[in-house]
């Protein structure tokens, strides 16, 4: 991804600036633009210093642009929006934020991920449209990069800009602009432009208004029914991933030996699309559970841990011949836990992160399963007791967080998810060539029965 994606999220509100999110999708399906409130409503101050309340009017079209690039060229496309309160304006009762419903935009408006706050802030950048810039499209849209957070304040956090030399002129009009950083197949986001710290001199200091407070919105109870969870639509339903799962990435010399197994695979996961066990409800059921390292709490609403879900479900169909329920998933947790982490060589956690994780609840003999950004060169398999043997260094067993008297490297067995496709099936590709479905599910069945046993 590139920072002209960030542009493709970013659009001028009325003065301002806002950013298009794709929440979770439901019968009636709309796009967020999330941006500051203080665009259309507030407290300013007349000739005489006396302050007055200002107010857009029900009713109002507001101007919404955003940018669109059409083989090559940039353009501006007008977002058709009017202003009613309670049904396409929600506010924050406090914070400077309000979020815009505006008719749903193409599929391809889904790659933003709402986080907190990270501990690191490294890659961000504050996105929008200054005022003084006003060029041929494409040319008014800038980014300014972020050097360090600063301390927090009442609902807004602070943030000095890399150049100290920017002030209010140069800022002004990226109000409601997106706190933005890219990713490798997703953006973040972590807040929208409120103001700048100071009236009149800047210095590069903004305030930012964190995406909990737009999160708090949706939580009302009076705009319950009204607005979907600041979620990409994948974490919704599994439907969104259909067509990713079981990638089995072999050579093109192979390529005719694994399409069936494939499309067969994709098929059997259509059982968990179609049954009532979503993403959303496995996070919320087990929240920073589904983590090797609970600092990675960030990654919870990216692509790779539900693709990873969506498969490990299907594995579990495939050995139990039936559909698991959100209630057997929680008994089944306590037996088998898929773990992921978004480190990028995942045999480093044998030496640290492990020793440290939760499986609290995980009976004697369970099973680990860990699911990671990046496969590693071979997936392991590492039985009950076997894991001892691959760390070199002492585990402080104070740190263990286990049912008592369970020491996790000598009573769980460990395997990593791509062992399941990799020596399962890629290893035997001439076994699968020419199955059937129901073939192929009952010789998987064997295989993956043997590996959790």
């Amino acid at each position: 991804m590139t920072l002209d994606e960030l542009k493709l999220y970013t659009v001028r509100v009325k003065d301002g600036s806002g950013c298009l999110f794709q929440p979770i999708l439901n019968e009636n399906n709309y796009t967020y633009v999330l941006t500051a409130k203080h665009l259309f409503e507030g407290i300013r101050q007349d000739e005489d210093g006396n302050d007055f309340l200002y107010a857009t009017q029900n009713g109002t079209e507001i101007l919404i642009v955003r940018q669109a690039n059409i083989d090559g060229q940039w353009q501006e496309q007008i977002i058709p929006f009017v202003l009613t309160r309670d049904q396409t304006y929600f506010p924050h009762k406090e914070a400077d934020a309000v979020i815009l419903k505006i008719n749903h935009l193409l599929p391809e408006f889904d790659k933003v991920v709402s986080i907190d706050i990270p501990q690191k802030i490294t890659g961000y950048y504050l996105n929008g449209f200054p005022n003084q810039f006003n060029g041929q499209p494409g040319e008014e849209y800038t980014t300014y990069g972020i050097r360090e957070l600063e301390a927090s304040g009442n609902y807004s956090h602070n943030a000095q800009l890399t150049n100290n030399a920017l002030n209010k002129i140069q800022i002004e009009g990226m109000s409601g602009g997106g706190i933005l950083a890219i990713q490798d197949d997703h953006i973040s986001i972590i807040g929208i432009q409120s103001r700048v710290k100071h009236p009149n001199w800047a210095n590069g200091k903004i305030c930012f208004v964190p995406m909990r407070y737009f999160s708090e919105i949706v939580n009302y109870d009076e705009y319950s029914t009204l607005l979907t969870k600041l979620h990409p639509p994948y974490v919704g339903k599994f439907d969104f991933l259909r067509d990713y799962a079981f990638a089995l990435e072999v050579d093109f010399i192979d390529e005719n030996k694994i399409e069936a197994t494939r499309v067969h695979l994709r098929n059997k996961a259509l059982d968990i699309i179609q049954s009532d066990v979503t993403p959303i409800g496995i996070k919320e059921l087990f929240k920073v559970r589904l983590l090797i390292d609970e600092a990675e709490a960030q990654w919870l609403d990216t692509r790779n841990i539900w693709l990873g879900w969506l498969e490990f479900l299907t594995i579990l169909n495939i050995v139990k011949e039936e559909n698991i329920t959100l209630q057997q998933l929680d008994e089944i947790f306590n037996n088998i836990r898929l773990k992921y982490t978004h480190v990028e060589d995942c045999t480093t956690l044998f030496q640290d992160h492990l020793s440290k994780s939760d499986f609290i609840g995980l009976k004697l003999g369970g099973t680990v399963i860990i699911n990671s950004k990046n496969a590693p060169r071979k997936p392991f398999r590492v039985p009950v007791g076997g894991m001892i043997n691959n760390i070199k260094i002492p585990q402080d067993k104070r740190g263990f967080r286990t049912d008592l008297g369970i020491d996790p490297f000598q009573s769980f067995s460990f395997i990593h998810l791509d062992y399941f496709k990799t020596e399962c099936i890629l290893n035997k590709l001439a076994e699968y060539e020419n199955l059937s479905e129901d073939e192929l599910l009952t010789k998987l069945k064997q295989e993956y029965y043997e590996l959790f046993n």
